[in-house]
């Protein structure tokens, strides 16, 4: 009996070296080990699908351990990069998903901590032609280096409309003119009214209002853009300020922790008439609500969008070619045509690779379809408010702007503040 059980023992031991040496033996066909950061940690369906394709790319690529750190929002992701940043433990790709300029994307430039893209470009003309070119022209540098590259365009300028509830209070088009849309704001209010029911004509996020406000100074005839920043002039700032308030006060959520969710799900349980988004915001809306894409309105009634590349992927310069090259090959699988149609598919996002067509999708994906097109026809393109407003105007803004509607704070001190905030 002792002997069998000696037996036994050895024959474990035997075999837990052997799994010990199966599993060195699996670690030794990485080459190299990449670190990669990324926002797409959350239980939402697209976050699911950005998670399996990036997984792909390990299950394509066995001589790459592609190592995910997983973060649920934007904001966690970037103190997470910060605090990898402050420890010297720069990472190899960075997913941004458009936030960080101004903050840790700059630092990472000052600091020669982010690899230059574009000589990778230059030995790979397909490669360098995945890239869109609102891509290059923003984020190229003045000496022709390129940090940033975008998986997804960002297309916006716009709101998501519940068609049966504008039909119901006698809505038959959508404004052009922001005197039109106020109109539409009230004789929806009024039908509410009337029919004592729970619906409200629009209540944006603090993000929301941001949209807005961009849309409205970039609108102006005398308002343009000097470089990447916008032109303060008062005149135009304080009516764009007054028109928001009488477009909101009385829509605006008190509660500091209203989200995109939040407006996501009153609008989806019929709830609100007007939800503020972008084209991304397709596949939120509940497939039970008859949405349709309309874009803001301009004080001379033509028609303006936002086409953007935001802040993309920015991989780690750490001096190591090996980890470099598999980096730059992660972005490549990235944005190849087989990955980008499945990041359409799957997500809903615009693709950045110019070779995607969304025509074949006109039938299956309608909704998507028919608020892309609007935003890529329209007459006039602006930046998103991301490429446009500093991190710290951006904060100061969301932080600030229902003091501003609700009268707590004077457009003058809220119009300084902004704009000492420049980039």
């Amino acid at each position: 009996m002792k002997k069998t059980t000696k037996q036994l023992i050895v024959l474990m031991l035997i075999l837990g070296v052997g799994c010990i040496l199966e599993g060195c033996g699996k670690e030794s066909n990485h080459s190299v080990t990449i670190t990669l950061i990324h926002a797409w940690g959350g239980t939402e369906e697209d976050h699911v699908a950005m998670r399996e394709i990036y997984e792909e790319f390990q299950e394509e690529n066995p001589d790459i351990n592609l190592q995910m750190i997983s973060m649920p929002t934007r904001e966690d992701m970037m103190r997470k990069v910060e605090d990898m940043i402050m420890v010297g433990n720069i990472p190899d790709i960075v997913s941004f998903s458009g936030t960080g300029e101004n903050s840790t994307y700059d630092f990472m430039i000052e600091n020669n901590m982010a690899l230059d893209i574009y000589p990778y470009m230059q030995q790979d003309q397909e490669f360098a032609d995945s890239i869109s070119e609102v891509n290059k022209e923003y984020w190229s540098t003045e000496n022709g280096e390129l940090y940033s590259v975008a998986d997804a365009l960002m297309l916006s300028g716009g709101y998501w409309y519940n068609e049966d509830i504008l039909r119901a209070a006698g809505i038959e088009k959508v404004p052009k003119s922001w005197d039109e849309f106020q109109t539409m704001c009230n004789q929806i209010s009024e039908w509410a009214l009337n029919e004592k029911n729970e619906v409200k004509a629009l209540q944006p996020t603090v993000e929301g209002c941001l949209y807005c406000m961009d849309h409205m100074l970039a609108g102006s005839e005398n308002s343009r853009f000097e470089g990447h920043n916008l032109i303060f002039q008062d005149e135009i700032f304080n009516n764009a300020i007054n028109r928001m308030k009488r477009m909101h006060n009385s829509a605006i959520s008190e509660n500091a922790d209203y989200s995109y969710r939040d407006e996501t799900h009153l609008f989806n349980e019929g709830k609100l008439a007007i939800y503020i988004n972008g084209v991304w915001g397709a596949p939120m809306i509940s497939k039970q609500i008859d949405a349709k894409y309309a874009l803001l309105p301009t004080d001379e009634g033509e028609s303006m969008s936002c086409i953007s590349s935001g802040l993309g992927y920015v991989l780690g310069n750490s001096g190591n070619e090996e980890k470099e090259k598999a980096a730059v090959k992660f972005l490549k699988y990235i944005l190849s045509k087989k990955v980008q149609t499945k990041i359409l598919e799957k997500t809903e996002q615009i693709p950045a690779n110019p070779d995607i067509s969304l025509e074949s999708y006109k039938e299956n994906k309608s909704r998507l379809y028919q608020a892309a097109t609007l935003v890529l026809e329209a007459d006039e393109k602006i930046e998103v408010p991301n490429n446009i407003w500093s991190a710290e105007q951006k904060d100061y803004f969301t932080e600030t702007i229902l003091d501003v509607l609700t009268g707590n704070l004077s457009i003058q001190e809220f119009e300084e503040n902004l704009e000492n905030k420049q980039k």
